[in-house]
């Protein structure tokens, strides 16, 4: 007996609900997961695996319930009268959604002979309120398919959608009130995304390039107002978190595609300045750092090389910021060809950028390095072959000891990444080999120092990237009694001219006042305990205001309370600030340098983690010092390792003085502190350019060095051209940077791939021979050895020539 009911007992219109409720919602799922159309134009109809599992259910319930009309029999009416009325409600709610594009989709139907698919919800809701009718008719006489049954179907459906859509919804409501003008408002809106908010709900707003947003409820409220753009989305989620939105793992599915966090290759800014977050299968291979120091000339060269491979299955471009040694600069950039090394060209920082950039669109071998504030450079590179291809650049810098013990000691800081977007794997470390013809030693149990041979002193070891970046990196070399004075041939000018360097003391008053501004991030507040112990080191005299940076939800755009009192009442103030999320520091230091010019010896400290987004232009910022150039200079310390786009912005600004890093910050501030009020002294080197008719070799203890000296002359005067007020030196500035082939904020360093290349940018690499080397201090040294021995092999030839012939 077949199980097909006779024709006549067939409900009418089977072909109908067929198409309509099962063919075309299935297509209409296929179709959006294969293609994305509606996710990339629109919204996302199916933002998560259970909206997945949702619409697909209606197409499934559907069938059954066909099946079931089309046998003629209802034997499992209660489950197909439940499904049906859960399938119903899901296809009104889409229906209700797919309603702004119906228009469309008409349109497109008539003219193009498509627009079926905005169409798949409201088909299949006709559908299933027919098959639901036609289902009552076949239900057993004890069984009746009730209104009351239907509502609690739709009743369900509707509560499942809003239970999912909730953290979306609660999201984009907070996202509206923390994109508002008004500071109140928007603390209100941070607040309620700290505790209502959904985290991957934000960081998808901020992948989010079309406008509109990529989860229903996200684009039923764009229908009702402005959207929060990605741009604001990513500055909501610095300030809620505290943290990048790139440096989190990007979310598994953007406008409708699923991708594989592991394999997730986003990189639009290749080529560009910014470092973004981590590429995928981008990682530092291998990293070298190999240090000269002339300690009695009080100069250090350094030389670090990485190598970098890609195992992703493109190609990528490594990019790296670099913290320098104070007052460092890089003087040598090569890149390794097919094996060989490639010297830099130096030139201005547009045209080195110009050349990389048309280079990278055209795939081949470049490496840049250009500033990206004091003592702070942008390295990057491109491009890291795929499947296990590497690239191996060096990069070298000149840097200036820094005197501590009365001029006794000469420390180097060590340079160290400060921002990435490769990954540096737990077991990797950083290979370092520092030596000098002074004793050396290093600040931590890492590095080890070595006697290895006469009048020739190293430390050496293995340094984890945290222990570069701490106190770990900093070696002492100790320095002869009495190195005041150091010179050098200048052989960059090519007449005999000389540079001269003295030992002297750095200038400046005690403050009577300091004004603290501190940072009230989430990551700096792990450093308050110190920075209260350090506020405590100075004398009671001095009068501390302590200023919260604001614009995280706890305190205002500006500030919170400025409180005025001694050193031990601002240490109260400082264990009592709120820490969370991510602040905007820019509008409380332009407030804070308004406050300290009020006081006559006012300066201001800026205590701040991490600055990974510019929330406020600092134009106002520069204004204060461009129209009060002997206004308080501003004192830049920051807690940790990271970008600081504020301190990039600031570069060139005479007053901003970022603060080196030695050692703990407690230590680092009780020293800062102790200078400014006058209770502790630190000396530093001055470098004056002479005329070969001068003879410095005659001063009484000057020791003769090597052409690093000039370099730093040279770093020295392009500064002082850029910050002079009475004309415009920058031409004049990237000329001198050009000819001692320096990084500066005006010039940048670039290796091409071939002399064609360099022809085409209009540039000319050094010459191989006048780039610094390692051990750069001691080539003269070196070069009198083999000077020596070259004149008695040919001493003792000429003797046995002799001795022949007799």
């Amino acid at each position: 007996m077949s199980d097909v009911a006779p024709e006549a007992a067939r409900p009418r219109g089977l072909v109908f609900t067929f198409l309509a409720g099962v063919a075309l919602p299935s297509v209409s799922i296929a179709v959006e997961t294969t293609t994305h159309i509606c996710a990339e134009q629109f919204f996302d109809p199916i933002p998560t695996l259970w909206h997945v599992l949702l619409v697909v259910f209606v197409p499934l319930a559907n069938l059954q319930v066909w099946l079931a009309l089309r046998k003629g029999r209802a034997d499992r009416a209660t489950l197909l009268g439940a499904a049906n009325a859960f399938a119903t409600g899901v296809s009104l709610f889409y229906t209700v959604i797919y309603l702004p594009l119906l228009p469309l989709g008409v349109i497109a139907l008539i003219f193009f002979g498509l627009g079926l698919l905005p169409m798949a919800p409201v088909g299949s809701l006709v559908a299933c309120l027919i098959m639901r009718r036609q289902l009552r008719r076949l239900a057993p006489p004890s069984f009746a398919l009730r209104f009351s049954g239907l509502a609690a179907g739709v009743a369900g459906a509707l509560l499942a959608v809003a239970l999912m859509e909730l953290p979306a919804a609660l999201t984009r409501v907070g996202l509206r009130k923390a994109a508002s003008d008004s500071p109140a408002v928007r603390d209100e809106g941070l607040r309620w995304l700290r505790t209502y908010g959904s985290r991957d709900f934000m960081l998808r707003a901020c992948y989010e390039r079309s406008g509109r947003a990529t989860d229903l409820a996200g684009f039923v409220l764009s229908l009702g107002g402005e959207v929060v753009s990605p741009e604001e989305a990513r500055q909501i989620y610095y300030r809620v978190t505290g943290e990048a939105f790139n440096t989190r793992v990007p979310p598994a599915r953007l406008k409708g595609r699923w991708e594989p966090q592991e394999t997730f290759d986003f990189d639009p800014d290749r080529g560009g300045e910014v470092i973004a977050g981590k590429v995928r299968g981008l990682a530092l291979a291998g990293s070298r750092v190999d240090g000269s120091v002339d300690a009695d000339a009080g100069v250090a060269y350094v030389e670090w090389t990485m190598v970098f491979r890609n195992d992703s299955a493109s190609q990528q471009e490594a990019r790296a910021e670099v913290q320098l040694p104070p007052g460092g600069v890089v003087s040598r950039l090569t890149l390794w060809v097919d094996g060989e090394e490639r010297e830099a060209a130096f030139a201005s920082r547009g045209q080195t950028r110009a050349a990389y950039q048309q280079v990278v669109s055209r795939r081949r071998d470049p490496v840049l390095v250009t500033t990206s504030g004091r003592d702070r450079v942008r390295v990057q590179c491109f491009p890291v072959q795929p499947s296990g291809g590497e690239m191996k650049i060096r990069f070298g810098v000149t840097a200036p000891l820094s005197l501590e013990d009365g001029g006794g000691l000469g420390a180097l800081r060590l340079p160290y990444l400060l921002d990435r977007n490769f990954a540096i794997r737990d077991s990797a470390a950083h290979a370092v080999w520092v030596e000098s013809g002074n004793p050396l030693k290093a600040a931590g149990d890492a590095l080890s120092a070595e006697h290895p041979k006469a009048e020739v002193y190293a430390v050496r070891g293995e340094l984890k990237d945290s222990e570069l970046s701490g106190a770990g990196g900093v070696v002492r070399a100790e320095r002869s009694p009495g190195a005041k004075e150091a010179w050098a041939t200048d052989t960059f000018k090519g007449d005999g001219s000389v540079v001269r360097q003295f030992v002297g003391e750095e200038p400046g008053a005690a403050a009577s006042e300091i004004v603290l501004v501190v940072d009230t991030s989430r990551r700096a507040g792990r450093v308050a305990g110190e920075v209260a112990a350090a506020l405590d080191s100075l004398p009671p005299g001095v009068n501390v205001k302590v200023l919260p940076a604001g614009g995280n939800g706890f305190y205002e755009e500006g500030g919170g309370a400025l409180t005025s009192g001694a050193p031990a009442e601002g240490a109260r103030r400082v264990e009592k600030i709120v820490f969370e999320g991510g602040a905007d520091s820019v509008p409380a230091l332009g407030r804070a340098l308004d406050v300290a010019s009020d006081e006559p010896g006012g300066v201001v400290v800026w205590v701040h983690g991490p600055q990974p987004l510019l929330l406020t232009p600092v134009e106002e910022l520069r204004q204060r010092w461009e129209r009060r150039p002997e206004g308080p200079a501003l004192y830049s310390v920051q807690t940790e390792a990271g970008p600081d786009h504020v301190a990039e912005k600031l570069d060139g600004v005479a007053g901003f003085v970022p603060v080196p890093r030695f050692g703990g910050l407690r230590a680092d501030l009780e020293d800062l502190f102790g200078r400014l009020a006058g209770t502790k002294k630190r000396l530093r080197f001055v470098r004056v350019s002479e005329p070969p008719k001068k003879a410095p070799a005659a001063a009484e203890g000057a020791k003769k060095s090597s052409a690093h000296l000039a370099r730093l002359w040279a770093n020295d005067e392009v500064g002082r051209m850029l910050g002079d007020r009475d004309g415009n030196r920058t031409d004049e500035a990237i000329r001198l940077a050009a000819r001692y082939q320096l990084v500066t904020p005006v010039s940048g360093a670039v290796v091409l791939e071939t002399r064609q290349q360099y022809e085409q940018a209009g540039l000319k690499p050094v010459e191989p021979g006048s780039v610094p080397t390692i051990p750069e201090p001691e080539t003269i040294v070196l070069l009198a050895v083999a000077t020596g021995l070259l004149a008695f092999a040919c001493l003792s030839r000429r003797r046995a020539a002799q001795g022949g012939a007799v």
